[in-house]
C-alpha cells in the first residue's frame, strides 16, 4: 500500500523532485479521498487538517458562497491545494468546490509539519513551491489592476495549455460564469471577447477552446491592444 502511494506522490509537483526516502515518510501518512462534483473538500474558515494534493479532477477555490461567491483559482491534476494555510494551521482562506468528480491524497497536517521540522530536503521544497504560488497569486492580481480582459483571457488560456509553442486545445475549468469570476470581468464581457479572439486564432467550440498559435494569442498579452479596450 505504501508502494502505490509512494507512485501518486510522485505525480505531484510538490513531491515529484524528493527522494524515495523522503516519500516513504510522507506516503506512510497519506490517503486517498474521493470527491464529487459541486462538493466542498473543506470550506472557509475550518482549521486545516489534512493537506490535499490533487489527483484527479477539479477544484474551485470560492471566497463567499450563493450569488456573492466569488472565484479565486481553478487547481487541478498534480496541485497542492492552499499549502500555506495547513503549513501555518491557520483557518482556510477560501473553500474548495469540486468542479468535477475526482480524487485527492491527503496528508495529516500535523504529520506534515513535524516531517517538515526534521526533513530540510522537503521544507526547502514546500518553500519552492510556495514562492511560486506567492509569485502566481502577485501576477493574477496585476493582471486584474493593470490589464484589460483580452490581455487576461489571453494570458489564462496561454497559462492552462500544455505546451508553450504552436497550436492548443484546452477546456475551460468550469463554468464560463466561473471563469469570468476568476478572471474579474463579466460573462457577457468574457463571451464577446472569446468571439473577438477569433482574430488571434481563438475558437470556441462549447467548453473546448482551441488555439492556432500561442504565439500570436501572447502578442496580446506583451503588446496590449485596442482590442482590450473595446472588451473591457
Amino acid at each position: 500500500m505504501t508502494q502505490s502511494r509512494l507512485e501518486l506522490l510522485k505525480s505531484q509537483a510538490l513531491f515529484a523532485p524528493l527522494s524515495d526516502q523522503t516519500l516513504v515518510r510522507v506516503a506512510e501518512a497519506a490517503g486517498v479521498q474521493r470527491f464529487t462534483a459541486n462538493g466542498f473538500l473543506f470550506r472557509e474558515g475550518e482549521t486545516p487538517e489534512f493537506i490535499y494534493c490533487v489527483l484527479q479532477g477539479g477544484l474551485i477555490l470560492v471566497a463567499g458562497n450563493g450569488p456573492g461567491e466569488a472565484v479565486l483559482e481553478f487547481v487541478g491534476a498534480g496541485e497542492t491545494v492552499l499549502l500555506p494555510d495547513a503549513v501555518l494551521g491557520s483557518p482556510y482562506a477560501v473553500s474548495a468546490r469540486a468542479s468535477s468528480d475526482g480524487q485527492a491524497l491527503m496528508i495529516p497536517t500535523a504529520r506534515f509539519r513535524q516531517l517538515m521540522d526534521s526533513d530540510v530536503t522537503l521544507a526547502a521544497q514546500c518553500a519552492r513551491v510556495l514562492a511560486r504560488q506567492w509569485r502566481g497569486l502577485i501576477a493574477q492580481v496585476r493582471e486584474i489592476k493593470a490589464h484589460g480582459a483580452a490581455e487576461r483571457l489571453a494570458q489564462f488560456l496561454i497559462g492552462r495549455a500544455d505546451r508553450s509553442t504552436g497550436a492548443a486545445s484546452l477546456v475551460l475549468p468550469g463554468m464560463k460564469k466561473e471563469v469570468a469570476t476568476r478572471l474579474g470581468i463579466k460573462p457577457e464581457t468574457l463571451s464577446r471577447t472569446l468571439r473577438k479572439l477569433r482574430d488571434y486564432g481563438v475558437n470556441t467550440h462549447g467548453d473546448m477552446i482551441r488555439i492556432s498559435s500561442l504565439e500570436r494569442l501572447a502578442t496580446l498579452v506583451t503588446k496590449p491592444q485596442e482590442l482590450d479596450r473595446e472588451a473591457s
